[in-house]
């Protein structure tokens, strides 16, 4: 587990020196992998721009993409409430949401933000979200540098792009498997790539295409012996030209292992 888990440790530094280095689309396109004897790693680049803005999404999405989450019906509100709960300015409870009262009677008492979410891992404290819920689902799909109410189809990861209301399953997997091949596609060729209703006016009005980010999740996999794996995900900020900056801004230490790569 130790070796696998600094094959990952090494993706990472790998990751962070090409985006210190590369153009940010150079390294989003590159295979990032390594080889130690029996041990590898593999990493993934994706830009937050890619990813659902929390702050920005509407109430109505919102809970959409919990209902497409796997939430059961009977949650999908309470959550969504709870969501926009915590990052409104009041202390008005919405009908199925929680405000500070009802926090500070926890085990472990917390504050709702109040305000602008700072952080996808405040999502973790919400009322009715699950240690796994947010592991496996919350945390891939939301971002809070997203600076957009849309979403960059280029750069979104398939979950992400199956979370949205208007995109069915085989829409996303058919989104992610042409742009491959068409890095240059627009939003308005997308229906016609598709295929006739998988793609929605709901939907084509919940992307965009290029649009610029500095912040980038990195997923790395480490593997030592066969069948031994690590994951570890940090989100990233990059700055400046030339040999830029790279600051972390969170970090991951045992991320899913569904997102093994």
């Amino acid at each position: 587990e130790a070796r696998a888990y600094f094959q990952a440790r090494t993706g990472v530094n790998r990751a962070v020196m090409l985006l210190a280095t590369l153009s940010p689309d150079n390294v989003l396109a590159a295979a990032i992998a390594g080889e130690d004897g029996d041990a590898a790693y593999g990493v993934r680049v994706e830009s937050e721009n890619g990813k659902v803005d929390v702050n920005l999404v509407s109430e109505d999405v919102l809970l959409e993409i919990l209902k497409r989450g796997g939430l059961p019906d009977e949650e999908t509100e309470s959550v969504r409430d709870a969501i926009l709960d915590w990052k409104d300015p009041d202390d008005t409870p919405r009908p199925r949401g929680a405000e500070a009262p009802e926090y500070a009677q926890l085990q472990e008492p917390v504050a709702p933000r109040n305000g602008k979410i700072q952080s996808v891992e405040e999502l973790s404290f919400v009322k009715g979200v699950t240690k796994e819920f947010f592991r496996v689902f919350l945390s891939r799909v939301f971002t809070v540098h997203g600076n957009s109410p849309k979403v960059n189809f280029l750069r979104a990861p398939e979950i992400v792009l199956r979370s949205l209301p208007g995109i069915s399953a085989e829409a996303a997997a058919r989104i992610v498997a042409g742009r491959a091949e068409e890095p240059q596609i627009s939003a308005a060729d997308l229906s016609a790539m598709v295929g006739e209703g998988m793609l929605t006016a709901q939907g084509l009005a919940l992307i965009s295409g290029p649009a610029s980010s500095n912040v980038y999740t990195i997923t790395a996999t480490g593997r030592a012996g066969g069948d031994v794996t690590h994951v570890v995900r940090c989100l990233v900020e990059v700055s400046g030209s030339g040999r830029k900056s790279v600051k972390m801004l969170g970090w991951l230490d045992k991320a899913p292992l569904e997102e093994a790569r």
